[in-house]
């Protein structure tokens, strides 16, 4: 079975093309088959990997259906990333001429799923939702708001949790080979921005008590606030340390976070902090990834976090409480038994988390989703569309004006 996935992809820098590139990966892995996907982009200089046999120009209606017809002929089935920022129209509401002109099963993934929508967010989702074979997302809080505030039914959702890499589970050879050594580490990730709360972590460590603790930020500044104001919150930032005097105890770390480089530092540190003030985030792939990593985890209690961090495997502070988030940190680090029980915790539930388990629990889905529409098709005697006699030769479509 040849699978089609739609999303965001490297080189683009982005979270979600980051999980569609590992996803491509693991699908490769756990079937052996040549699939393929549809990068959907707004930059035309940009140079894709021989994956991508189709390039959708995000904001050109007309190739969304051109797009559908070439996936017909040339793939068995379709995996749909949904973030409504990756798409063109209205709240990204091009992706459902995508979707209407699919005659291959179709498998939609929600990145983000809203509590309070806008009338025009609700109806993207529930549109996805009633095209697709099935939907997945990551965490049981997701479930519930599809079934209370979108009517999906239930026995059309499933629950497949974020990916994350192997990791190495060697913190001292981590630590030497960053420089790290004799150091208590904390550490955020992924691209600078305001809905981070970056603030609140910073205060935190101004009252952080061990003087061989470090707090490291890694990441890009966000490319779109780049582009609006350049790294004006960086130095926010910078000048908010200075006036904390808690300059020796922080480092910003301003390089994109490649899976090698955050593997380095995941591996490396001892405490990973998500201080999101948002409590509407339905997932995160930091938070997976730190688990997956091992580390004693600390957040706020947004969503995912809520489900992701049950059953003690990491710690809740609430939203914008510097002082109870230095007091989680100042107890883990003088307890090293307690920080060793969440570590290990978080060790055991991220192994179920690698992405070549998730890339199996998506291949069966599929085959799962193929067999129930080839059941169908025979039992109503629909003459069901046959993929094209030729197949993908590698030539790159651009599909933009």
């Amino acid at each position: 079975m040849r699978i089609a996935i739609i999303g965001t992809y490297p080189p683009i820098q982005c979270g979600i093309a980051t999980f569609t590139h590992d996803l491509y990966k693991a699908l490769v892995t756990a079937s052996g088959d040549q699939h393929g996907i549809c990068a959907v982009s707004n930059q035309n200089d940009c140079l894709y990997p021989k994956e991508v046999f189709l390039v959708l120009d995000k904001e050109d209606q007309d190739k969304y259906f051109l797009a559908a017809e070439e996936i017909n002929r040339n793939y068995d089935a379709c995996i749909i990333q949904h973030e409504y920022g990756i798409f063109g129209g209205a709240d990204g509401n091009y992706i459902i001429d995508l979707i209407q002109g699919l005659t291959i099963p179709v498998v939609s993934n929600f990145h983000t799923v809203l509590e309070h929508p806008s009338p025009q967010q609700h109806a993207v989702l529930t549109q996805l939702s009633h095209y697709s074979d099935k939907v997945t997302v990551m965490t049981d809080c997701a479930i519930s708001i599809l079934e209370s505030v979108y009517s999906i039914p239930t026995q059309k959702i499933e629950l497949i949790p974020h990916g994350v890499p192997t990791f190495s589970y060697n913190q001292d050879a981590a630590k030497q080979k960053l420089g790290l050594s004799g150091k208590k580490v904390m550490l955020s990730f992924g691209f600078l921005g305001r809905n981070k709360g970056i603030e609140t972590a910073l205060d935190a460590v101004a009252n952080v008590k061990a003087e061989n603790f470090v707090y490291i930020v890694l990441g890009t500044t966000h490319p779109n606030i780049l582009k609006e104001e350049g790294e004006s919150y960086r130095q926010a930032l910078t000048e908010k340390a200075e006036a904390l005097n808690i300059t020796h105890k922080i480092e910003f770390k301003n390089c994109f976070a490649s899976e090698d480089l955050l593997i380095d530092y995941l591996d490396a540190c001892d405490i990973y902090v998500t201080p999101y003030p948002n409590k509407n985030q339905i997932s995160s792939g930091t938070l997976s990834f730190a688990l997956g990593a091992g580390a004693a985890v600390l957040s706020t209690p947004y969503f995912y976090a809520q489900d992701l961090l049950s059953n003690n495997r990491g710690l809740l502070f609430p939203f914008n409480d510097p002082l109870t988030l230095a007091s989680h940190i100042n107890e883990l680090l003088d307890n090293p038994t307690k920080l060793k029980y969440y570590r290990k915790n978080a060790a055991t539930y991220g192994r179920s988390l690698a992405w070549p388990n998730i890339g199996k629990r998506q291949m069966d889905l599929l085959n799962d989703v193929r067999k129930k529409r080839l059941k169908t098709q025979k039992q109503f005697k629909i003459k069901p569309v046959l993929p094209s006699p030729y197949a993908y030769s590698g030539t790159q479509t651009r599909l933009s004006s």
